[in-house]
């Protein structure tokens, strides 16, 4: 059915979010895209809507086609979710990584275990 990963950015205070990023069959590839946007985006920390933009350029580059790469609107009451409300938003397999782009720290959530795993960039590497 894929390999899928929903995307979304914030920052510390976690009252804005991004548009949903949708990868369908690179959802594996998350990890190594966004470290690619964090070496990109190391002098706009912060910038929740050019970090967006520029991880979809930078899967759009790497998907052919024009399938496996889907944007839409985070709901608006995402602020108020937790681990479960995020993880039940998946899609299931790779599930949500929520990105802070004041430090590119993510936190990753799937259906199955419904508890956030937050990680580094030591972590992911």
């Amino acid at each position: 059915m894929g390999h899928r990963a929903l995307i979304v950015f914030t920052d510390n205070k976690e009252e804005q979010f991004s548009p949903t990023v949708y990868l369908h069959w690179h959802g594996a590839h998350a990890i190594e895209w966004l470290r690619e946007l964090q070496d990109l985006m190391s002098d706009r920390l912060g910038d929740i809507d050019y970090a967006c933009a520029r991880f979809i350029g930078i899967c759009h580059q790497n998907i052919e086609g024009n399938l496996s790469l889907g944007v839409w609107t985070t709901p608006f009451d995402a602020p108020a979710w937790d681990a479960e409300d995020w993880a039940d938003y998946s899609h299931g397999d790779e599930g949500v990584f929520l990105v802070n782009t004041t430090d590119f720290s993510i936190r990753n959530v799937n259906l199955g275990d419904k508890e956030w795993r937050t990680s580094t960039r030591e972590v992911f590497v």
